[in-house]
């Protein structure tokens, strides 16, 4: 009956009707919503415990022990190891190259795990769990309503706008992110609408249990003039070279990681270990530091803020412990960090071009929001989304001139990294569209892309039939993995000829018992010439098909045989590709 339901409800969402989209999209955002208010909850529970077993020097631990525990619950007890790391990221791969689909565990399994990691002070942002959290709420959703793919896709990005959109408090760049994250010079504006129903709805939801108030209680800032444009531009530009050192460095750490053979639940107790011991010098590293970025305002003052090398120094400390907390296996994410570290380069920047040029910046302490936005800009290849993302979370639109102009410098001289590895250059490049884009799919995959590789049987045209069958028999006993093949290529002096048919000839020479030592391979064979491993497969198709094949060889540009292609191998990959 459940059965029966379900998916009659599920027919209302594949008609392709807005009414029926965004009914779900409210109902992903209010589920999604509601999440974000537990996790909320739960984070104050979780960092309110730790502080009462630690205190002092000790606290150096509690990153520690919060890995451990994470590693253990992630790849011990729960076995869900894609809810360790970046959540954004992992959503962004899911989309591309598994329809959007994640297990029904991943939401709570990534719950629990970030309150761990962030609740013991581990460095990592709130962003990366809950957009994974709420992808995988509309995953489980689509799954109940048996939605295909392509809606199953565009519902999976909803939820991540409806985490975004919570738990800043950011409904509209909450959708823009979801839209915007995917591609490093593209939108998936087909999901912009049903993103931004379930962000606003989700925002709605959270706003009834933490206020409507925004995110950041900073000064109100005014438009800057025309003169402090050029230092926005100078701010977006200096910023190029920390996201370059953020990007690497976490990639390396990533890396080291992945590399390592050790148990990976112990990982992110090093991970722990390594941010506890940074954050014994730099305190506010520690944790989603959202509280300390409410003071960056006041950091850009030369007077009465802090040094400069001290905020020079902070931005390697987050860099630093930020890596090893989320590169380890740790559950968090890197888009709250690098709000962190624009905001800390901005009050940098503000410092010292107060202290050389006192009076020259009318609010120093507006370079530190600028500096927010534009280095998430240019980290993430998000722009759109960088810019309104720190408008909303301050309440204030009066920085958008100098957001733009610093995130669009950012962004134009820092094209070539993002935080995100798993987003692509466009639609062009993502397996999702890769259809849409050419509707003869197979025209844009080459034999050589799917064949078989093998070592290969050749026979000389001269042997009689006698002879190649004790050959083959006797290959095919030495390489049993190659015993399905029943094409042989035949050469005359060095010279390809064509092929041998063994199944073909077996059937023509069954009558002819005793008659096989006179019969040769040259009379058996099939004109026909090697595939180049250049040819896409719609022509290898027709090729096939002309010459009533089911398989044939690849030859390499050196003209040497390297593989076997059959039809079976064609339709494999073709059905494969328009899954995605």
């Amino acid at each position: 009956m459940t059965r029966r339901f379900s998916k009659k409800i599920s027919q209302l969402f594949i008609i392709n009707s807005y009414i029926p989209k965004m009914l779900l999209a409210a109902f992903i955002g209010v589920v999604t919503g509601s999440v974000a208010i537990l996790f909320r909850w739960a984070l104050g529970v979780t960092d309110s415990f730790v502080h009462t077993i630690f205190s002092g020097w000790t606290l150096c631990f509690a990153p520690a022990i919060g890995g451990l525990l994470c590693g253990l619950f992630l790849f011990k007890l729960t076995k869900t190891p894609e809810a360790s790391g970046q959540g954004t990221d992992r959503a962004i791969y899911s989309f591309h190259h598994h329809g959007g689909m994640l297990r029904k565990r991943v939401a709570p399994v990534k719950l629990i795990a970030s309150v761990i990691t962030l609740g013991s002070g581990g460095s990592a942002g709130y962003e990366g769990p809950v957009s994974q959290i709420g992808s995988g709420i509309a995953t489980t959703i689509c799954r109940f309503f048996r939605m295909p793919r392509s809606v199953r896709r565009q519902f999976g990005l909803a939820g991540m706008a409806a985490g975004l959109g919570s738990i800043f408090k950011a409904p509209l760049s909450g959708a823009l992110t979801s839209v915007e994250m995917l591609y490093r010079e593209d939108f998936e504006s087909s999901a912009f609408m049903t993103s931004v129903i379930a962000s606003v709805t989700g925002f709605a939801v959270y706003s009834s249990a933490f206020g409507t108030a925004p995110t950041f209680a900073v000064p109100s800032f005014d438009f800057a003039n025309g003169f402090e444009l050029l230092f926005c531009a100078l701010l977006g530009l200096l910023c190029v070279p920390i996201s370059f050192l953020y990007v690497k460095c976490y990639y390396r750490v990533e890396d080291f990681f992945t590399n390592w053979k050790i148990p990976n639940y112990i990982k992110p107790a090093i991970g722990g270990l390594v941010c506890g011991l940074i954050v014994l010098l730099f305190p506010q590293a520690a944790g989603g530091a959202w509280d300390y970025v409410v003071d960056m305002t006041g950091l850009a003052n030369p007077v009465l803020g802090p040094s400069v090398i001290f905020l020079i120094g902070l931005v390697f400390a987050k860099i630093v412990a930020t890596s090893f907390t989320v590169g380890s296996g740790g559950s968090g994410g890197v888009f709250g960090p690098s709000l962190f570290l624009g905001g800390v380069v901005g009050a940098a920047f503000a410092a010292v071009v107060e202290g050389i040029f006192p009076g020259t910046l009318r609010e120093p302490g507006a370079m530190a929001l600028i500096g927010m936005g534009a280095f998430f800009a240019g980290s993430a290849k998000a722009p759109l989304a960088g810019v309104v993302m720190v408008c909303e979370m301050t309440g204030s639109y009066q920085l958008l001139p100098g957001l733009l102009i610093a995130a669009m410098v950012h962004v134009a001289f820092s094209r070539k990294w993002s935080i995100y590895r798993s987003q692509v250059k466009n639609k062009f490049a993502s397996p999702v569209h890769r259809l849409e884009m050419d509707p003869d799919v197979l025209r844009t995959v080459t034999a050589e892309d799917i064949m078989q590789k093998m070592d290969v049987l050749t026979l000389d045209a001269f042997l009689s039939i006698h002879e190649a069958e004790k050959r083959i028999d006797t290959f095919n006993l030495e390489h049993p993995e190659n015993a399905a093949s029943h094409i042989f290529p035949v050469f005359e002096k060095g010279k390809y000829v064509g092929i041998l048919d063994w199944n073909l000839t077996f059937q023509n020479i069954v009558s002819l018992e005793g008659n096989d030592s006179v019969l040769l391979v040259s009379d058996c064979i099939v004109h026909v010439p090697v595939l180049s491993g250049s040819m896409d497969l719609h022509s290898a198709m027709k090729f096939l098909l002309k010459n009533s094949l089911n398989e044939i060889y690849v030859k390499d540009r050196d003209e040497n045989i390297e593989g076997l292609l059959s039809t079976a191998m064609i339709l494999r990959t073709y059905d494969r590709v328009v899954k995605i």
